[in-house]
């Protein structure tokens, strides 16, 4: 009998070291867990804060699936192995007791004001390993035709941060579309090949204007897109040593990254989109090192042995709106039914006729406003690419005024 109770007792204690065992594995894998915050604002196309009975402007967020959305965004962070959740700029203190359970900060539409002791709080929380990240754009101020290009309520939101560690960002440019290619150094971002390891994409941007301790990571650069390299007028004379597309900083234990461009990273709107070029790699890559995370295996393979699916010819109408005097707006309708997660691209070209300006520089968008310089009859094209069928549209206008 006593024999029996000994055998009970070595397997009940085993149980209950097992037992303990699982619970110590649950608990350090929680206490590891790296928790991603995305932060978002709540504007009008106007400018109002918040949007009230309006429709908010631009709020990325990240279950939306639209156009505008984050979705994609939220998919491609969770394929690393981070766990992303947002939070509404205005309902949230970013005080020592929200944050410690934060691994990346991530400033996306906010246009929030924050308080001193909250700027505190999060330089602090950086120095202690935490990770931020910001990009800017005039839309996080509302549109740029209700509000200009040049308003700096996006980026002022962000400078209070990021200030602090040699970022500042600089106002809306709208020159263009720019992909960027090259680095200045190898680093996990670009898969440690500085030449062309991970191209990423980005339109119409707000360079961010570097001083220590933040470097230079990657200039500005167009490699074809036409993108000008220049500042808005009220950030003064472009430099490209200092005015660039990608800067970072480590913080003593911390990690801070500011990005040019938010367009690069939503699911299909205006300009640019997570699946142009890299981006969606470069999202990852970013995120991670951010986390402090230099893994490669917790990015995904691409497979390369067969296609994601099967390719059709994109299917495309184009509606314009002529006002007879000097502005045309034109809006491409693509739908793309097909299963090989390549969306189309477009380009439009001025064929035949006067010179004419693209409004913001941007031709590489679905709905391009253009100014005509004087009478005659213009040609214009709609060039539609998925890499494998091309789709042109013909658009004549005359000009008689």
């Amino acid at each position: 009998m006593k024999s029996i109770c000994n055998q009970l007792s070595r397997k009940n204690k085993f149980r209950v070291n097992s037992l303990l065992a699982i619970i110590m594995l649950l608990i350090g894998q929680a206490l590891t867990a790296q928790n991603v915050v995305y932060v978002y604002g709540d504007i009008s196309a106007k400018g109002k804060v918040p949007s009230g009975e309006s429709e908010p402007f631009h709020q990325m967020r990240l279950n939306d699936k639209g156009r505008y959305g984050m979705s994609q965004f939220k998919t491609a962070i969770a394929e690393t192995g981070l766990h992303i959740t947002e939070v509404y700029d205005a309902a949230t203190t970013f005080d020592a007791s929200f944050l410690k359970n934060v691994d990346v900060l991530i400033l996306g539409s906010n246009q929030k004001k924050f308080s001193e002791t909250e700027i505190n709080s999060i330089h602090k929380w950086v120095e202690q390993g935490g990770g931020l990240i910001a990009w800017s754009d005039s839309a996080f101020g509302g549109h740029y035709e209700h509000v200009g290009l040049a308003n700096t309520l996006g980026r002022d939101s962000d400078n209070q941060i990021t200030e602090a560690f040699g970022m500042h960002f600089l106002t809306d440019n709208g020159a263009g579309n720019y992909l960027i290619t090259t680095y200045t150094k190898d680093h996990f971002i670009n898969n440690n090949n500085k030449d062309g390891g991970v191209r990423f994409r980005g339109e119409g941007v707000s360079f961010v204007r570097v001083s220590p301790p933040a470097i230079v990571l990657a200039k500005a650069q167009d490699h074809g897109l036409g993108g000008q390299l220049r500042v808005n007028k009220v950030d003064g004379v472009f430099n490209p040593e200092t005015d660039v597309t990608l800067a970072i900083a480590t913080i003593k234990k911390g990690r801070a990254l500011g990005l040019f461009d938010r367009n690069m990273m939503w699911n299909a709107g205006d300009g640019s989109q997570i699946t142009h070029s890299d981006n969606k790699e470069f999202a990852q890559r970013m995120v991670l090192w951010a986390a402090g995370i230099e893994d490669n295996s917790r990015i995904p393979k691409k497979d390369t042995s067969k296609k994601t699916g099967i390719n059709l010819p994109p299917k495309v109408s184009v509606q314009t709106d002529y006002d007879s005097k000097n502005t045309v707006s034109f809006i491409a309708d693509i739908e793309d039914s097909d299963t090989d997660n390549i969306y189309p691209e477009i380009t439009w070209v001025v064929k035949k006729g006067p010179k004419v300006t693209f409004e913001n520089n941007n031709p590489n968008t679905k709905t391009p406003v253009v100014t005509l310089s004087e009478k005659g009859t213009y040609l214009f094209m709609a060039i539609i690419s998925d890499g494998e069928f091309k789709i042109t549209k013909r658009i004549t206008i005359n000009k008689t005024e």
